[in-house]
């Protein structure tokens, strides 16, 4: 009687070990295969959302040259006119009409380089630059900018002769300081102050700041300044036609670059604003796009 006792409870036990085992067993191919299906959508929206990138950056590129071709006519128009003998009235409307045709270029070339940058599309051809060449090159340009539009600014280049080379790519550092410079020229009011300087810091990088005595950025807002699209909240900005791409995209070539950028600000008009950022002085590998 003991041991058919034994034997049941071993029977039973046994019974009872098969069915968790083969629920576990369920449980767990159950699992691998809502994992599987997980994956599979996962890999499916991945791809729809690469068709949708490249689509999207097509459609950019298409359209920046279809918007490109009459705008540059519109400028080459501009600026024959502007070689005429115009009466003073006509010669306002036609710097009028190429401050527009410029600002909308620039708008363009935004668009399109985040998109660029995002898609892993931009790439850098770096080699030794002569920072304070580049900088001399993108003042002069503002200082004829302030002329034109009849807004003095005192503009001024701190950078020392015996200044070392850095390693980047010169198309893409100018675009650099000419973003930061002309964020400085637009948020400074007539008779203020921008002043570019540039110095070896105590690494293995040159630093470049640009300061400006504008409207300065409220402490708030200085978290987010280098966020897409946002612009702040003071009156001045708002005011300021502009996307708010232009930081996001000088601080994504800075770090392609394997550079750091940063800024300061009391938020206190009359105050203003420096960003600075840094290049290396010798080569590292540098980045491509988002991806890099």
């Amino acid at each position: 009687l003991f041991v058919t006792s034994l034997l049941n409870a071993a029977g039973l036990a046994m019974v009872v070990f098969l069915a968790f085992g083969l629920r576990y067993y369920s449980r767990r191919e159950a699992r691998m295969v809502a994992m599987q299906a997980a994956q599979s959508e996962l890999e499916t929206a991945r791809d729809e959302a690469d068709r949708a990138n490249a689509a999207k950056s097509q459609f950019l590129s298409r359209m920046s040259h279809e918007l490109r071709t009459p705008m540059n006519a519109v400028l080459g128009f501009g600026q024959l006119l502007e070689m005429d003998d115009l009466t003073e009235t006509q010669r306002e409307n036609v710097s009028f009409i190429m401050r527009s045709g410029r600002h909308l270029l620039r708008l363009i070339d935004e668009v399109l380089d985040i998109s660029r940058i995002e898609a892993g599309r931009v790439t850098l051809a770096p080699q030794a630059l002569d920072l304070r060449e580049v900088a001399e090159d993108v003042l002069a340009d503002v200082l004829r900018r302030s002329q034109e539009e009849n807004k003095p600014l005192a503009i001024s280049l701190e950078a020392p002769r015996e200044l070392p080379r850095v390693h980047g790519d010169s198309e893409r550092v100018r675009q650099i300081l000419d973003n930061l410079v002309d964020n400085a020229y637009h948020y400074t009011p007539v008779d203020g102050q921008i002043q570019v300087r540039i110095h070896a810091n105590s690494g293995e990088e040159v630093q470049v700041d640009v300061s400006d005595t504008g409207v300065g950025i409220a402490p708030e807002d200085q978290e987010r300044v280098f966020e897409r699209f946002y612009r702040g909240e003071h009156p001045l900005v708002l005011a300021t036609p502009g996307t708010g791409l232009g930081l996001p995209i000088v601080k994504q070539l800075v770090e392609m670059h394997r550079g750091r950028i940063w800024m300061t600000s009391k938020g206190i008009p009359g105050e203003g604003s420096t960003f600075s950022f840094t290049i290396p002085r010798h080569q590292k590998s540098v980045g491509r796009g988002k991806n890099g």
